[in-house]
């Protein structure tokens, strides 16, 4: 037995042999925990660049449009991976008028996550108060930060 492992069993009770084995479990765990902390930041950022799932898209676009006398029902949703962007087919009552409209926005991806379009048809902007257009945009869902 050398000096160092007689002088740590006599004063604490435990072997030098004891000591470097709960250090290599420490720095196991250690290393255990902050592998898996890169692993969820990649996993983030991988989910960042995926299209979002076409329900979710058409939720919150509906969501986002049935606005005052308007019933807005999204009837297809398209994503292409060339352009990064949705094209929603939707159609609307107007509920002053009883008629239904249907057309279609293209959303565009702005790099970071979310997908904008602008609505230019009058019979949707004007019974909003609108005179140009009305913008949607559509998100990505956030991750929190550790």
């Amino acid at each position: 037995m050398n000096p160092v492992s007689s002088l740590l069993q006599r004063r604490f009770g435990v072997s030098l042999q004891s000591l470097l084995f709960g250090v290599v479990i420490l720095g196991l765990v250690l290393s255990n925990i902050l592998t898996l902390r890169q692993r969820d930041q990649l996993q983030r950022e991988l989910a960042a660049s995926r299209p979002l799932p076409m329900a979710d898209v058409a939720l919150q676009f509906k969501e986002q449009t049935t606005l005052g006398p308007m019933a807005v029902v999204v009837r297809d949703v398209r994503y292409s991976s060339a352009a990064d962007s949705y094209k929603v087919d939707y159609s609307w009552t107007d509920a002053t008028t009883g008629q239904t409209w249907s057309s279609d926005v293209v959303l565009k991806s702005d790099g970071y996550g979310t997908y904008v379009g602008q609505i230019h048809n009058s019979q949707f902007v004007q019974p909003l108060g609108y005179t140009e257009a009305f913008t949607v945009a559509v998100k990505t869902p956030t991750w929190p930060q550790f």
